[in-house]
C-alpha cells in the first residue's frame, strides 16, 4: 500500500517485502552536521546565556516582577530543549562523538525502542559511520515507542544495512534494506 507515494513494504497478499531505504548523500550528511552544530553552538548557546541572564535579573527585582522573569526563563528553557531536540533529529551529536554503536543505542533509548545491533568488528570510516548513522536514526524517527528493531550493518566501502522492525499494533515484521557506497 502507498501513502503519499511511499510504500510500506506490503504486497497485495499482505506479506511484508523488503523496502529499500535511502541514505543521505555525502553533502546532505555534511549539511545536516553543520545545521546541528549551528543550532547547538549558535542559537541554543545564545538562548542559554539569555536564560541565565534572566535568572540573575530576577534576583535583583521585587518578588512579583521576579516571578514574571522566572516564568519567562522557564519558557525560554523549554524552547532551548525543543531546539536541541530538533538538532538531535537533524544529526545526533553522539554520532560524531561516541561512534555508531553508542549513538544508535542512545537514540533507541530516547525513542523507547528495543534495539538489537549487529555491527562490523572494525569501525566504519567517518563517512560510512555518518551516513549509516543518519539512515538508521531517520528510520528510528518513524517507529512507535515500544517497537523492537534489529539493525545489521556489513561492509566498509560498500555498506549494506538491513533493518527489521516490529511495531506495536502492526502485524508482522517489516524489513528495510540499504546499500551505501562510501569513500
Amino acid at each position: 500500500m502507498a501513502v503519499d507515494g511511499v510504500t510500506d513494504g506490503t504486497s497485495k497478499q499482505g506479506t511484508w517485502l523488503p523496502h529499500m531505504l535511502h541514505a543521505p548523500d555525502r553533502e546532505a550528511a555534511r549539511h545536516r552536521f553543520h545545521l546541528e552544530r549551528n543550532l547547538h553552538d549558535g542559537a541554543a548557546a545564545g538562548m542559554s546565556a539569555l536564560a541565565l541572564e534572566l535568572g540573575l535579573i530576577a534576583m535583583d527585582v521585587d518578588p512579583e516582577l521576579g516571578a514574571r522573569f522566572d516564568a519567562a526563563q522557564d519558557l525560554l528553557c523549554r524552547a532551548i530543549d525543543e531546539l536541541r531536540g530538533i538538532g538531535t533529529v537533524l544529526y545526533p551529536p553522539v554520532l560524531a562523538s561516541a561512534g555508531l554503536g553508542p549513538a544508535l543505542q542512545a537514540l533507541a533509548e530516547r525513542r523507547d525502542l528495543r534495539l538489537q545491533l549487529d555491527l562490523p568488528r572494525r569501525d566504519l570510516g567517518a563517512e560510512a559511520r555518518s551516513r549509516t548513522g543518519l539512515l538508521v536514526s531517520d528510520h528510528f524517527q518513524t517507529l512507535r515507542p515500544g517497537s523492537a528493531v534489529s539493525v545489521r550493518v556489513r561492509g566498509r566501502r560498500i555498506v549494506r544495512v538491513h533493518i527489521t522492525d516490529k511495531q506495536p499494533g502492526h502485524p508482522g515484521l517489516r524489513h528495510h534494506k540499504a546499500v551505501l557506497t562510501c569513500a
